[in-house]
Parts: structure tokens; C-alpha cells; sequence
């Protein structure tokens, strides 16, 4: 019997998918082409920074404090901007687990300023505290770009940042340029953007954006109505996703049913911000659904 769109998806369930995950993406590099094998990857600068992409600068003080930046924003955004959680910016009304930051970078032009922070029950002990390498910042950055390289609507990284605690521990930073005139989809369906816009439209521009994602081989490991923008633009609405730091890259299409597990998370999200259902029903949801496979 066919499982109901967004029916809850065991971990159990998907060993086939999960293992074509690690066989697909461990010979792919974060920019998602093919690289030399693992061994002779293991280079330590390699495992310190990751792929850098073109167009991005590594910077390293004295503190031996890291930075990868645009380089047009080598000036404008230094460690130091990434460090000051004191007065170093007004608050976004984006949020993620802890406040971000908007600080100015130039006449008119606003980054966004995110600090890693642990979730679950990691969050307890280790808080803002990483020992995965390369770092989560510098992971992220790389693959936010080679997916705006692939044509998937996403926010402009400015830059990365992380800070050595201890031995292979350290804390993260990650830039990105403000989208203005965007509402995160949360924020749209429960104010007056979704009045103005029209529901459908909104649900259709995100069901374009998470096929597009899926199309392109793109698995967003939580993904969520806090990590979708949307906002009009002149040719109607548009939707795009964010917080790319756990993603797994596919050389090809994302699995059926880990795409349907994208799915699953998502209204597990919605369930959870919306329990009574108040502002998606169980109609704007199926219908979402049959707007996401009518564009894949």
C-alpha cells in the first residue's frame, strides 16, 4: 500500500538510500565534482579549510583564527566582526537557535551574521563548541556556492569564520548576505506577507525550490519552515532555502524516498509551529505536495 504524502518516515527504513549516500558522495568533493581518492585527500590544509571556492580569500591571524571571505569583502568583513557578539550588530529578525546578528558592510548592503550552535542533546554539553573538520563554517560556505552554482535559489555567503578553543575544538562563524524583502516561510504564512502574496503563490514558489533542490541532487538534512525565504519579486513570488551545513550531495537525483523524507521533515515542522493547523491546513499541504511532484 502507497504511504500517504508526508507520513512519518522511519531511520530504519532507508538503509538503501542511506547507503547510496555514502557511496555517491564520499568520492565528491563539497563543490560536488570528482575528486583524487580519500587517501590522497588527506592532506592536512585540506581538513583545515575544505574547498574554497573561487573568488573567496583564506585569512589566518596570529591567533591562528581562520577566515575564508569573498575577496571584495576582505576590508569590510574581518575576524573581528565575526567575534564581537557584544555590540557588533543589531539583531536580525531572522532566527535561528540563538539570534543572529545584521551588521553593515557597506552604504545599503546588510550581512547576516550566524553563530553554530549544537542542537538536541549535544547542546546540553558542547554548546557552541566543534571538533568535526574541515569546519561546519567552511563546509557550509562551499556548499551554499557550488548550489548557487547550480542554479538553486539560496542566500549570497560573504564569509567564514572559526576560532580555535582547544587542541581540534573550535567555535564557527558563517556571513551571508541579507535578502531584503524576505520573510522566512514561517513568519509569511502567519503574517501579513501570505494576505498580500496569495497562499498558492507561496506554496507553489516553495514546492518549485525544494523540487529544484531535489533535482539537483541536494539532501537538506532538517529542512524546515525557518530555513525557507520567501519574498516577491517582479515576476512573482520566489522561494529559497538555506542553512546548507549538514547537506549531502548527490551526483544525481536525490533518492525517491530521501526526497520523501525532506518532505516528511518539513511537516514535522509544520505540525509542530502549527499543531491546530491554523494557517496550513491539511489542504494547503496536499496541495503543496502535488505542486512539488508536478515540478519535478
Amino acid at each position: 500500500m502507497k504511504r500517504p504524502a508526508g507520513a512519518a518516515t522511519s531511520p530504519s527504513s532507508l538503509p538503501s538510500e542511506f547507503d547510496a549516500a555514502i557511496v555517491e558522495t564520499s568520492p565528491v568533493s563539497a563543490l560536488g565534482h570528482l575528486s583524487t581518492p580519500r587517501a590522497n585527500r588527506m592532506l592536512s590544509r585540506d581538513w583545515i579549510w575544505g574547498e574554497v571556492p573561487p573568488g573567496f580569500k583564506r585569512v589566518t591571524d596570529e591567533f591562528r583564527r581562520r577566515l575564508v571571505v569573498r575577496q571584495d569583502l576582505e576590508e569590510r568583513l574581518p575576524v573581528e566582526m565575526f567575534l564581537d557578539e557584544s555590540d557588533g550588530g543589531a539583531l536580525s529578525p531572522f532566527q535561528g537557535r540563538e539570534p543572529i546578528r545584521a551588521v553593515t558592510l557597506a552604504a545599503g548592503e546588510t550581512a547576516l551574521i550566524r553563530t553554530y550552535h549544537h542542537g538536541g542533546i549535544f547542546r546540553l554539553f558542547t554548546r557552541r563548541t566543534f571538533f568535526t573538520w574541515p569546519p561546519r563554517p567552511f563546509r557550509e560556505l562551499a556548499i551554499t556556492e557550488e548550489l548557487r552554482r547550480r542554479g538553486i535559489p539560496t542566500v549570497t555567503v560573504c564569509g567564514a569564520c572559526v576560532e580555535p578553543v582547544w587542541g581540534p575544538f573550535y567555535r564557527g562563524w558563517l556571513a551571508t548576505r541579507r535578502l531584503d524583502g524576505a520573510d522566512d516561510l514561517w513568519t509569511a504564512l502567519t503574517g501579513g506577507f501570505v494576505k498580500e502574496a496569495g497562499m498558492e503563490n507561496v506554496w507553489r514558489a516553495v514546492a518549485d525550490s525544494v523540487g529544484r533542490l531535489h533535482r539537483e541532487g541536494v539532501y537538506h538534512t532538517d529542512l524546515n519552515l525557518r530555513n525557507i525565504l520567501v519574498r516577491r519579486e517582479a515576476d512573482g513570488v520566489k522561494s529559497y532555502i538555506i542553512d546548507f551545513d549538514r547537506a549531502v550531495l548527490f551526483l544525481r537525483r536525490v533518492p525517491p524516498r530521501l526526497a520523501e523524507r525532506n518532505l516528511d521533515r518539513l511537516l514535522r515542522s509544520v505540525c509542530k509551529l502549527d499543531p491546530v493547523r491554523k494557517y496550513v491546513s491539511e489542504t494547503d499541504w496536499n496541495r503543496f505536495v502535488a505542486w512539488y511532484h508536478g515540478a519535478g
